[in-house]
């Protein structure tokens, strides 16, 4: 029995030794390919080794990159050197507009709105937006909660119908900078 277990020790101890020396063998093989592969993929191929039209088409894309520099520096420094000109047409606000915005928001603040389904949202945009300038900017915004917006703008006024949880806010920024509220807040 003691031959048996003293056996069967050797044989671990021989199968351990030969994995640690295997191991070691086979990581030495793998750094090797490695360091092999990453030479190859450092090196470009030589030109010589190249065909014919390969080489014409490389030396065709390097000239188009040395143009593609050179008139990218040329025009950075045209424009750091001179001062080109742009044109830039801005949309007059009118008083007139400016009066017709805030006079929508007057009579939507009258209104007193109070709805809370999301889908009517739209409409409420579109019809107020049909009673504004023509520039108004608008849009209507989802949040978290089951909360929406529906936000109007035209240059420096603004109008916000806002439905949260507590309630809901209007807020108005009229021509003149001051800001308008109102609030129809919900009992809990």
């Amino acid at each position: 029995m003691l031959k048996i277990i003293i056996f069967i020790l050797v044989i671990g101890v021989l199968y351990v030794l030969w994995r640690m020396v295997a191991k070691h063998k086979i990581n030495a093989a793998f750094d090797q390919q490695r360091q092999d592969l990453s030479q190859i993929v450092q090196h470009d191929q030589d030109d010589d080794e190249l065909p014919e039209k390969t080489k014409i088409i490389k030396q065709m894309i390097d000239e188009e990159r040395q143009k593609a520099v050179v008139e990218s520096v040329d025009s950075s420094q045209d424009s750091a050197g001179s001062t080109i000109e742009h044109q830039i047409t801005e949309v007059e606000v009118s008083d007139e507009d400016q009066r017709l915005f805030d006079s929508a928001a007057e009579m939507f603040f009258s209104q007193a709105l109070r709805v809370r389904d999301f889908l009517q949202a739209e409409k409420i945009q579109q019809e107020l937006l049909s009673k504004m300038p023509m520039n108004t900017e608008s849009q209507v915004g989802a949040f978290d909660f089951g909360e929406w917006s529906v936000f109007w703008h035209y240059h420096d006024q603004s109008l916000e119908y806002y439905v949260g949880r507590y309630g809901i806010f209007y807020a108005h920024v009229d021509r003149e900078g001051i800001e308008h509220k109102a609030e129809f807040k919900d009992v809990i």
